[in-house]
């Protein structure tokens, strides 16, 4: 009798060890499982991105500008929140003029079972696409032909891929292993539009492209900032960095009293994802000063 009562005791003592391990186990996987890592990009970016804005043209120029994120849709296809860099006058260095620049971007979603963005897989639609807004200050109307008066009668294509060209190269492609001298960018204008209404506006001009562009897949070598909000790549491919065909869409518009050009872009992998973004997303945001 003894022998049962002092069994019965151990046996809800198993139960107890039991469930205490497993749940142990289940906090561990849900701390360290791949479906959350989406969660500690978003808050390390949403604070290194404040301290970015602090820095930047829309603080120093007063410029009011919002873009949606990917919560702003059912879908959720790209990250939650659009973010803010501010690389200053480095980008003047690159293109030889006297400007600064700053960036508002958004990155494709985080697959929960790769614990990473869909930036880095190429069998995504998303795959190395972005969007967001470029402000560029400048004493000259940066990215557009002006005529003798000074009155802006077009865009400078070559300058405005600049912008793209430079974001990809310097503070992408470059983060991630990929050599100057290995990076591809070829970028070649399909449309032109003038005095589009965009963004709550008038007098935008509108250019779509087609490029060719050193894609974002490739294996870990070393550590990289980037991974801190793409995540660590952990899609297959076949050659690293291999360059692929995307489409971009750009609206400009310069504005005269803040001596500063603004820039909406969408670059992506399939031109239906284009016109999604643009549609559901980009075409949303606000500007104003």
């Amino acid at each position: 009798m003894n022998y049962q009562k002092n069994h019965s005791k151990l046996s809800r003592l198993d139960w107890i060890l039991i469930v205490f391990t497993a749940s142990l186990l289940a906090l561990t996987l849900l701390l360290t499982g791949p479906f959350v890592r989406v969660f500690y990009s978003m808050g390390i970016m949403a604070v290194y991105s404040d301290i970015c804005e602090k820095d930047s043209l829309l603080v120093s120029e007063n410029i009011d500008l919002h873009i949606p994120g990917g919560l702003s849709t059912l879908k959720s296809d790209w990250f939650p929140f659009v973010m803010t860099f501010h690389p200053g006058n480095s980008f003047g260095y690159s293109v030889r003029k006297d400007c600064s620049l700053t960036i508002l971007y958004n990155f494709p979603a985080f697959s929960p079972i790769k614990g990473c963005s869909k930036l880095y897989d190429p069998e995504s639609p998303y795959y190395s696409s972005f969007y967001g807004a470029y402000l560029v200050k400048s004493n000259e109307p940066y990215g557009f032909i002006t005529d003798e008066d000074g009155r802006i009668v077009g865009v400078n294509e070559e300058d405005t891929a600049a912008v793209a060209k430079y974001d990809y190269k310097t503070l992408v492609l470059s983060d991630f292993g990929l050599s100057y001298e290995d990076f591809v960018f070829d970028f070649k204008a399909t449309n032109h539009e003038e005095n589009i209404t965009y963004a709550g506006s008038n007098g935008w001009y509108k250019i779509d492209a087609e490029l060719t562009v050193s894609g974002c897949a490739h294996e870990k070598s070393s550590f990289a900032q980037s991974y801190l909000q793409y995540g660590i790549p952990n899609f297959a491919f076949e050659e690293p960095f291999a360059p692929v065909k995307m489409y971009g869409r750009m609206y400009g518009k310069y504005i005269e009293e803040k001596k500063t050009s603004v820039f909406f872009y969408i670059i992506a992998a399939d031109v239906q994802v284009l016109e999604e973004c643009d549609n559901a997303i980009l075409s949303k945001s606000t500007l104003s000063l």
